[in-house]
């Protein structure tokens, strides 16, 4: 027979192993979202790139086609700047993006926001070449934080579930 005290240690035991885990879990999910983040941003780029290199797209229609396209959460973004071009004219697209890109929420550290910011102050105030290059830049720079990202969650990713749950069990013994 089990005491009522028993039954509260053994739930107590897998409340702690369950708390270790989820953070565990949760940290791992956090460097998935910032790697899949990473790789729409990567994409969105070439895509903005090609559009405005080869069919001249305007940056209404441009933010249109990737609020469409991109993939999640960069839809989100783009679908913002798209919202927020009814403000052009109070707002340059360079103020437009930089307050898309605060209210997205999208997971990326503190160098790739800049890098992001940077290339929101060259669209539609440089020629077409201007904006290739800038683009060029901040592509380049967001596929080598993508693969280092990528890199950190094969290390860390299952280190960060596996230390979750072992730090439940260490705290329940």
């Amino acid at each position: 027979r089990w005491g009522g005290g028993a039954v509260l240690k053994v739930l107590g035991v897998l409340l702690l192993l369950g708390g270790g885990g989820a953070l565990g879990l949760s940290a791992a999910a956090q460097l998935r979202a910032r790697t899949s983040c990473l790789r729409a941003l990567a994409a969105s780029l070439t895509r903005m790139e090609q559009e405005l290199t080869f069919r001249l797209t305007n940056t209404p229609a441009l933010f249109a086609l990737l609020a469409r396209d991109a993939a999640p959460p960069c839809d989100s973004f783009f679908q913002r700047c798209l919202a927020g071009l009814a403000d052009l004219g109070e707002k340059s697209v360079g103020e437009i993006w930089r307050g898309a890109l605060e209210e997205s929420g999208l997971p990326l550290r503190q160098g790739e926001r800049q890098v992001l910011q940077s290339l929101g102050d060259v669209l539609g105030r440089y020629d077409g070449e201007g904006q290739n290059t800038a683009l060029r830049l901040a592509r380049t720079y967001i596929t080598r934080a993508m693969e280092e990202a990528e890199e950190e969650q094969r290390r860390l990713g299952r280190m960060y579930s596996v230390l979750g749950l072992t730090s439940g069990l260490f705290l329940a013994l």
